[in-house]
């Protein structure tokens, strides 16, 4: 009972270790698409809500300030697994991709950019003896993208209107990848080390809308429109009958990753969205408070490729670092509660906008999580 009670404290590792944006439009960090909910034994269903907050302001060349355009997100992540003789099954839907920034200030009044997504993932786990297991299984993955630049009017639009600017609406469809990996466990000490990788998933069917200004609309495929893939590396020990420690890592692939429009990049000469791939890593602690109370804290980094370009100005930060603490109560057998709470802060960075490179700096934001997990 007691090492089942120090084990659950893990599932609050991904409520509440999760950097914003830290690499490319990743919604989550190093627990972005972590699916090893299924080395986990027993029959459960888990959902959780994290809402993210965070501020995204900066100084326009000219010198006024660009007020903090960044705007809440929420993602709700359903897990659901079931045993059956030494294999397991599982379900989990989330959203892997989120972002939603609108700014109001001088030449970026209204430009804006909007993210959401969904992954559903149906995995299998089955263990091989000797403390050995494997999985992986379907991965269904679609996202869509609105990008409004009310300033490519110039000046037939000095109220900057979005009508009367560039509108680029994207819709990538559902396709399909895949997820395997492996894990080895020592139950009596609470190990586990797994690694997971996520393929690449290729888009063929995405479709691209352009709304030029004054209202011409153009539609095309997207050349190479790829999902990036990852690396998940977990490790976990108890230290002690009432601590245990984890690290976490997590390399997203984002460089064949690239949004733009063929209109666009005849205007511009570049791309709408190109992030760099990188790593998210987390470090934490969970202590045994009594049988019912567990606590978590850690820290944690995701830093991009950095390139010595600028930033763009929906994203105008260079990596993350944070801080969290987080909980399970046990409420019964069969129910927990869980929450989280981070700390974050934004890397300074310099980012392209009309007119020149525009500093933001002193950027911060916050991660709250709730959940529950019912065992049956």
């Amino acid at each position: 009972m007691k090492k089942k009670l120090l084990a659950t404290v893990l599932s609050v590792a991904s409520l509440s270790a999760a950097s914003v944006f830290a690499v490319g439009p990743d919604s989550s960090g190093s627990g972005t698409q972590d699916y090893s909910f299924i080395l986990d034994n027993g029959n459960s269903v888990s959902v959780t809500q994290s809402s993210t907050n965070f501020k995204t302001s900066g100084t326009h060349p000219s010198g006024y300030t660009i007020n903090d355009g960044s705007k809440a997100n929420s993602n709700t992540n359903i897990q659901a697994k079931w045993d059956y003789n030494g294999t397991s099954i599982g379900i989990s839907t989330s959203s892997p991709y989120l972002a939603d920034v609108i700014y109001s200030d001088g030449i970026l009044t209204n430009t804006s950019a909007k993210v959401t997504s969904n992954e559903t993932a149906i995995v299998v786990s089955r263990s091989m003896g000797n403390g050995f297991k494997f999985f992986g299984g379907l991965r269904l993955n679609q996202f869509k993208a609105n990008i409004n630049y009310p300033w490519v009017g110039g000046a037939a639009n000095p109220t900057f209107a979005v009508a009367g600017g560039y509108q680029f609406a994207l819709d990538s469809g559902t396709t399909s990848g895949f997820a395997i990996g492996a894990a080895y466990e020592i139950p009596q000490i609470l190990l586990r080390a797994s690694i997971q990788y996520n393929s690449e998933i290729k888009h063929a069917n995405a479709k691209v809308t352009e709304t030029l200004p004054g209202g011409g609309t153009t539609a095309s495929d997207p050349n190479d429109l790829i999902a990036p893939s990852s690396m998940i590396i977990k490790l976990r020990s108890a230290l002690s009958p009432r601590m245990l420690a984890f690290a976490n890592w997590r390399s997203s692939q984002y460089k064949k990753f690239r949004v733009h429009g063929p209109v666009y990049t005849g205007i511009s000469g570049g791309d709408l969205y190109n992030p760099e791939s990188g790593t998210d890593y987390t470090l934490g602690l969970g202590l045994k408070i009594n049988e019912q109370l567990n606590v978590l804290v850690g820290t944690g980094r995701g830093q991009a490729t950095d390139t010595g370009g600028l930033a763009n100005a929906l994203v105008p930060f260079k990596g993350t670092t944070f801080n969290f603490i987080g909980g399970t109560l046990k409420v019964n057998d069969r129910v927990e509660l869980n929450a989280g709470y981070s700390v974050v802060t934004l890397g300074d960075d310099t980012a392209s906008v009309p007119d020149g490179a525009a500093p933001f700096t002193d950027n911060n934001g916050t991660r709250l999580s709730i959940g529950t997990k019912v065992s049956f």
